[in-house]
């Protein structure tokens, strides 16, 4: 008789590249909630770019977040 084939979960990076794409990314959208904004990134001055700091912050963090994606896309993740 046969085994059954093992059963990873898809859930799980299998590749070092998925593993640092999966922490960048957590740690990334960690610095777009509530509990950092508020203590880090809640403030209007400095303007950057025409945009108060909160903005830009936000702007920065999901820009990284969406080259997190774009990169393991790349990588074949």
């Amino acid at each position: 008789m046969s085994r059954p084939p093992d059963r990873r979960s898809h859930l799980v990076p299998r590749t070092r590249d998925g593993r640092i794409a999966v922490l960048l990314f957590a740690i990334l959208f960690a610095l777009t909630q509530p509990p950092i904004v508020h203590v880090v990134a809640n403030r209007i001055t400095p303007w950057i770019l025409g945009m108060p700091f909160l903005y830009a912050w936000l702007l920065a963090a999901y820009l990284a977040l969406i080259g997190v994606l774009i990169w393991a896309a790349w990588r074949g993740v």
